[in-house]
C-alpha cells in the first residue's frame, strides 16, 4: 500500500514513472538507472523533488523514504540510485502498471484510468486456460486421494474454473502460483489438516490463499519471514520462479538460515 505525503506534479510524476518502468527484481544492488533528458521535462526542480516523501504502509509498521537517493546530472542524461528498500515496491509497480498508468498513479490523477492501463493477463489464451483447469484438476485429485467420493460443490454452483481465472486477472498472480499451496494443504504438516477441514472448494482456495502460500514457504526452510523478505518471496513467485529458486534467492539475501 502507498500513500504520497507530498503531491507530485506532473513532470516529477513522469520522471518517476520512467524511473520505476525500469526497476526489476533480478537487477544488482545499488544498479545506477539511466533517464535520458530528451525524455523527461526540464523545469524539474530536483532539489524540491528530493524533498519530497513517500509513505508505504506495511502490516506493521510504516516507513517514509525519498523517491531516490542520488541523483547526478550529466549532459545528457541522469543517474538516478534508489534506496534497496524501495526495490521491491517499484518492481512490483513496473510489473503491473504500463509507463501512462505510472505516471496517473504518481501524479494521483483519477485511479480508474490506472485500472484502464494496467497491464492485463491474457486470460483468454489457450495457454493460461489450460494452467487454471490443470490447477483445478489438481485440487480435486488431492482431495480424493483423502476422500474417494469426493464431489467438489462451490458456492451457488459457481464455477471454479471460472472463479480463480477471475481472481488471477484481478491479482496479477499466476496459476503456478497456486500449486505449491494445494501441495502443502495436502501434505502431512499437522497445521495442514486444520486447513483442510475448511478449504474445500477453489473458492476458500481462493479466499485463503496468502496463509496458505505463506505455510507452504514455512515448511520449504527456515526462513526469517520479516516484511522486506514477505515481500521479495511475493514477487519472485509473480516472475514464475520456482521455490527453490526462491529460497536461494532469500539465501542470497540472508533471510535463510
Amino acid at each position: 500500500m502507498y500513500a504520497f505525503i507530498q503531491k507530485l506534479d506532473k513532470n516529477e510524476a513522469k520522471f518517476l514513472a520512467q524511473l520505476v518502468s525500469q526497476v526489476e527484481m533480478q537487477d544488482a544492488k545499488f544498479k545506477c538507472y539511466i533517464i535520458n533528458k530528451i525524455d523527461s521535462a526540464s523545469e524539474l526542480d530536483f532539489s524540491r523533488f528530493l524533498s519530497k516523501t513517500l509513505e508505504i504502509k506495511e502490516d506493521d509498521c510504516i516507513f517514509y523514504t525519498s523517491y531516490f537517493t542520488t541523483l547526478e546530472v550529466q549532459k545528457d542524461f541522469y543517474r538516478v540510485y534508489i534506496s534497496e528498500k524501495l526495490k521491491p515496491y517499484f518492481a512490483n509497480l513496473n510489473k503491473n502498471y504500463d509507463i501512462d498508468a505510472l505516471e496517473a498513479f504518481f501524479a494521483q490523477e483519477d485511479k480508474n484510468a490506472i485500472v484502464k492501463k494496467t497491464k492485463e493477463v491474457d486470460i483468454k489464451s489457450e495457454e493460461f486456460n489450460l494452467k487454471i483447469k490443470r490447477v483445478v484438476a489438481f485440487f480435486d485429485q488431492e482431495r480424493k486421494k483423502l476422500q474417494r467420493n469426493y464431489v467438489r460443490k462451490e458456492h451457488r454452483n459457481m464455477d471454479g474454473e471460472y472463479m480463480l481465472r477471475l481472481h488471477l486477472k484481478e491479482t496479477n498472480r499466476t496459476p503456478e502460483m497456486f500449486y505449491d499451496a494445494i501441495r502443502w494443504l495436502f501434505s502431512n504438516n499437522p497445521k495442514a489438516a486444520f486447513h483442510r477441514d475448511y478449504i474445500m472448494n477453489i473458492a476458500k482456495l481462493i479466499e485463503h490463499y496468502n496463509t496458505l502460500e505463506h505455510q507452504a514457504m514455512h515448511s520449504k526452510e527456515a526462513v526469517e519471514f520479516n516484511e522486506e523478505a514477505q515481500t521479495w518471496a511475493n514477487i519472485y513467485k509473480k516472475q514464475g520462479m520456482q521455490d527453490d529458486e526462491i529460497i536461494e534467492k532469500l539465501r542470497e539475501a540472508g533471510f535463510v538460515k
